[in-house]
């Protein structure tokens, strides 16, 4: 199976210690050709079940790249510490204007699905961590803020542009990937993640 890793399209991001901030910020808004390698591997029916033709749904699955990141709290997360659950993880920066609209909309899922084997990470990308705390505050408690300094997990998934979010399903393979923010994202995510877990018990609606 093949992994993120091989899956991208990119090898030309020159070295984060190279590049001044304004420049990380243009590589985030560059767009390559492993974009248009995702859509050969959506579905012929992409668009089905109220799900937007933007979301890119991936059949087969791919392998999802583990990595290990810290939080603001100093712990570690891992991808393969999740496996066994839905993983949503997008990645985001303070200065990213749709960001302020995703990332809300994110803590909505978490909250709405973390009895349900749901997991949120929302992957800082370039930003020291005070940056971060200090933007961020209170307002996401139920996500897993993690910090990509170096950017080093956003280039191994060859993330091209902000927000990014990727769905990563139990068996720790990538599903569904979608750009931007167009609105309705908790409709969509509740979509799918309804259609992989079922719908939700009377008790949670």
């Amino acid at each position: 199976m093949k992994s993120a890793r091989h899956f991208a399209g990119s090898n030309s991001h020159e070295p984060v210690e190279n590049m001044s901030f304004p420049q990380m910020r243009q590589s985030f808004n560059r767009r390559s050709a492993w974009h248009f390698l995702l859509l050969g591997f959506a579905l012929a029916g992409c668009g089905e079940g109220g799900i937007g033709a933007d979301w890119k749904r991936l059949e087969p699955g791919i392998e999802a790249a583990d990595f290990a990141l810290p939080t603001l709290d100093g712990q570690t997360v891992t991808l393969a510490g999740l496996r066994g659950r839905v993983i949503i993880m997008e990645f985001w920066a303070t200065w990213c204007g749709p960001c302020r609209f995703s990332l809300p909309s994110l803590e909505v899922i978490a909250k709405r699905y973390a009895d349900r084997g749901v997991a949120v990470l929302l992957i800082n990308e370039g930003e020291p961590a005070d940056v971060v705390r200090a933007w961020s505050g209170k307002r996401f408690p139920t996500c897993a803020i993690l910090l990509d300094a170096s950017q080093a997990i956003g280039t191994l998934y060859d993330v091209q542009g902000i927000p990014q979010l990727f769905v990563v399903d139990p068996e720790g393979r990538l599903i569904y990937t979608h750009d931007g923010y167009g609105g309705g994202l908790e409709r969509t995510l509740s979509l799918i993640l309804d259609g992989m877990l079922g719908p939700p018990a009377a008790s949670d609606v």
